[in-house]
């Protein structure tokens, strides 16, 4: 009996352990680190495959370091910014020439990315989306969004502001979404070549100064 309920026992705590084992690659912990402190992410892999792991490449291959969170602004026309918004195309925004994203570090576009499962890829506070290329391709760019109020118009199936394509949720914030409110309250008089983006350029972005997989923070 003893011999029995040991082997039980041992067979509860190994699958325990897979399951936590699972849990941990269907989610990746990615820090942030900026001068008003680190913002730590959770990034699903498990529900949004094809454009989490689009971005972690950008991420892996160290592109972000030096990036930029540069965009504080509301779809909504709401009294409290709704989202911000940064990455590689910083310099893209101001450029008065037709942009081709290889030239800033984008080699290339998602084409097409994860359809939202019910009760999942909702834009809500907290959640980390994807930036779409609205004024050419319509296709997914490496450009973070983190969510500040419900965003109902970025959903999949709802009529945005210029298609009902939706922009792809690859995780969410888990430590650090003060950071964010903090940088959404800084000044927004920079400069932008794109009409709808005009008062929502910060006047002097936040520099993401590092970014990186949790694992991997003591050897890189």
């Amino acid at each position: 009996m003893r011999l029995m309920f040991s082997k039980v026992l041992a067979w509860i705590v190994g699958l325990s352990l897979c399951t936590a084992v699972a849990a941990q690659e269907a989610r990746v912990a990615v820090v942030l680190e900026t001068p008003l402190g680190a913002i730590e992410l959770a990034i699903d892999i498990e529900n949004s495959p094809l454009a989490a792991n689009y971005w972690l490449g950008f991420v892996d291959r160290g592109q972000y370091d030096g990036a930029t969170l540069y965009r504080s602004g509301s779809l909504d026309g709401g009294d409290t910014p709704q989202l911000v918004q940064g990455g590689l195309l910083e310099a893209a925004l101001i450029s008065q020439e037709p942009v081709n994203p290889a030239d800033y570090g984008v080699q290339e576009l998602l084409v097409e990315w994860d359809s939202a499962r019910p009760n999942e890829g909702q834009h809500r506070r907290g959640t980390i989306g994807l930036a779409r290329d609205l004024l050419q391709t319509g296709s997914v760019i490496p450009e973070i969004v983190f969510t500040l109020r419900d965003a109902p118009s970025m959903n999949e199936g709802v009529e945005g502001r210029f298609d009902a394509r939706g922009f792809p949720v690859i995780g969410e914030v888990t430590r650090g979404i003060e950071i964010i409110e903090e940088i959404s309250r800084l000044e927004a008089n920079g400069a932008t070549s794109i009409p709808f983006l005009e008062g929502e350029i910060l006047t002097v972005p936040v520099e993401i100064v590092r970014a990186y997989r949790q694992a991997s923070a003591t050897t890189k």
